[in-house]
């Protein structure tokens, strides 16, 4: 089974209650949830947010939506993620997606390509992002690992920036068997969410693309090939900004 986890949480420093914000005449969550169901890999879908107060507005929403959903831990989101995937039902041998809600131009073509990859080359882990220099494809970031991967992680993972980001620790405990590779080779944006101009960058794609409602990567690198002018909108912007402030105030918990 291939459980597919989306992080989200409405306590972002930089761009607060942005998984509800709208893009495109949608709530962020509801519009990568809408690009993400035609997947033809995932079994199921959960949204990982927290117990904060502030949180209870993705409850409700993912109960007007009818999307299951955990709360967990606020800092210890490897623990919250363990816990969604046990929730889902997952067993040893199952397969975890992880998936950021500030995504919203994300496509299930994308996810179905890796999780395609993790399961060809039989690794405990595969992305098309999220490693610096070489694999970074921002805005379509996938990671899987295996359900085991996650449980020994949860149960091992000791430095704050192992708690907070979920897969550090499987990437750098050199205990598994890591794959990376990108969905498009040209691939260079910060297509994610986290200011007010990553906001406008996103709507200004999806007007663009608005023929093409099912876009994928492909044609949003053809997009900005066609028009670079629209990477001065976020061109301020910083690529995991977030961990690498964890890894500057990093301890041992």
């Amino acid at each position: 089974m291939n459980i597919c986890i989306i992080q989200a949480r409405m306590g972002s420093t930089r761009l607060p209650g942005k998984v509800l914000r709208s893009v495109h005449g949608k709530p962020i969550l509801l519009q990568l949830m809408d690009r993400l169901k035609p997947s033809q890999t995932i079994d199921k879908f959960i949204v990982a947010t927290t117990t904060n107060s502030e949180d209870d507005a993705i409850e409700e929403f993912c109960i007007q939506h009818q999307v299951n959903y955990f709360r967990g831990s606020d800092w210890d989101v490897l623990d919250r993620f363990l816990q969604a995937a046990l929730q889902s039902g997952a067993q040893s041998g199952d397969a975890i997606i992880r998936i950021c809600c500030d995504n919203p131009i994300h496509s299930w073509k994308v996810v179905d390509f890796v999780v395609g990859e993790f399961h060809r080359f039989k690794v405990d882990y595969f992305s098309n992002s999220n490693q610096e220099p070489n694999y970074l494809e921002d805005g379509f970031d996938t990671e899987v690992t295996s359900f085991d991967a996650l449980k020994f992680a949860a149960e091992n993972a000791t430095l704050m920036s192992e708690r907070e980001h979920v897969m550090p620790y499987i990437k750098n405990s050199r205990h598994f068997k890591l794959g990376w590779r990108k969905a498009h080779s040209n691939y260079t944006f910060k297509l994610s969410v986290d200011t007010e101009n990553d906001l406008r960058m996103a709507e200004r794609i999806f007007e663009e693309l608005k023929d093409i409602p099912d876009f994928s990567i492909a044609e949003v690198v053809d997009l900005l090939k066609r028009k670079p002018e629209i990477l001065a909108i976020n061109q301020e912007s910083v690529i995991n900004s977030g961990y690498k402030k964890s890894l500057l105030n990093d301890r041992t918990i």
